[in-house]
């Protein structure tokens, strides 16, 4: 089973993070926009449709009730169902995303090949992940025992996510960045090519 406790509980909390945290949140759109493809999608691991509704993607696959239930207040198309085993015909849509979703799955690697399933020939997938190597992927691993949203999740990094998706049978690697460290160079919310210094990693691959 999916790891979704904390968000059947805590679902309004999570929600409310992101009228929060404005400028994190935007900049997290903006860096998956440069990556986003065109045509039909689906968001697996859609949560209460905070990515969903502004990416404009057609579908969201979301296992936690508490969280559909928001999704679908806001208008989204929100079904019930895991990535495990994606309740969606096979090569069904130009492209799958998964977005801060990847750390809450019990098989990644399974997701990742369901997400190859039904994304059609020439098509993509796009993970957006906190990246565990980052200083702020290593403050959110020090301290998830204490987060309700986060103590179970398991973190990876960019190397890790890759070996998945190429196993899963993607390839042609693309990535954008952002939630960086501070420096005189750049704002912690600039976007930036690669994956070597953000918090917040977007990572796109084709089908082969």
């Amino acid at each position: 089973m999916p790891k979704t406790k904390g968000y059947e509980a805590h679902a309004q909390h999570y929600d409310a993070w992101f009228d929060k945290n404005p400028d994190i949140y935007q900049a997290e759109i903006a860096a998956i926009k440069q990556l986003l493809p065109s045509g039909k999608g689906i968001e697996i691991g859609a949560g209460s449709g905070r990515f969903t509704q502004p990416l404009e993607i057609d579908t969201g696959v979301e296992p936690a009730e508490k969280m559909r239930e928001i999704a679908q207040q806001r208008g989204l198309n929100v079904m019930a169902g895991v990535a495990e085993a994606l309740p969606v015909d096979n090569d069904s849509y130009d492209f799958a995303i998964f977005v801060t979703s990847t750390c809450f799955l019990d098989d990644p690697q399974l997701a990742y090949e369901e997400a190859f399933r039904v994304v059609k020939k020439q098509g993509a997938i796009v993970i957006a992940f906190l990246e565990k190597n980052s200083e702020l992927g290593k403050v959110y691993e020090e301290h998830k025992h204490n987060d309700p949203l986060f103590c179970d999740a398991t973190f990876y990094s960019y190397a890790e996510i890759e070996s998945m998706l190429k196993k899963a049978g993607f390839d042609h690697f693309k990535s954008m960045q952002t939630i960086l460290p501070e420096s005189k160079d750049h704002k912690p919310t600039d976007i930036l090519v690669g994956h070597d210094s953000g918090a917040f990693v977007v990572v796109r691959a084709d089908k082969k």
